[in-house]
């Protein structure tokens, strides 16, 4: 395969859940990984978030840094910026209870133990007032070695199906 190239791995799915692990899905073999949600459905207006997960389990540990831009079609931009947060958050939003959200994360150096965790996502949701477009960047300042990712929201999941890729 030429460069940039995605490398399926790993999927996961679950519904009527709290949360989606999708474990061991980190390697060396990669310093770059692409995480697709092609659908997310909630039992109530909800947002995505996530958090990494490294040999002990999830972490929940308060240093996520966070910078996402709101993109409304129905009013102005704004944004959801987070210091010392204890996940990644705005990685997708609805109020439908049947309407899905399409996401595309990027992670990079997640298996890294000598290197910070970045990562990056865009999504597209469904609200009763409009289209709600987010554009993300983040990093986890915790130089450790994470070999999954966590999905949670504070809404039950009705529906959630994620993939992960390394790139090439």
């Amino acid at each position: 395969m030429a460069v940039g190239n995605l490398e399926f791995i790993k999927s996961g799915s679950g519904t009527s859940v709290s949360d989606l692990s999708i474990t061991d899905c980190f390697s060396a073999k990669y310093n770059v990984y692409q995480v697709v949600i092609n659908n997310i459905e909630f039992g109530a207006s909800a947002d995505m978030k996530y958090r990494l997960i490294n040999a002990s389990g999830v972490v929940s540990s308060a240093n996520y840094d966070s910078a996402v831009l709101l993109q409304r079609s129905y009013g102005a931009f704004g944004d959801n910026n987070t210091v010392n947060g204890t996940e990644f958050r705005s990685v997708g939003f609805t109020d439908y209870s049947d309407k899905g959200v399409g996401t595309v994360i990027t992670i990079f150096n997640p298996f890294n133990s000598s290197s910070y965790s970045f990562a990056q996502w865009q999504n597209a949701g469904a609200s009763t007032i409009g289209t709600p477009v987010r554009k993300g960047i983040g990093v986890l300042k915790v130089a450790e070695s994470h070999t999954g990712i966590n999905f949670t929201a504070s809404s039950t999941i009705l529906a959630v199906g994620a993939r992960v890729y390394g790139v090439k």
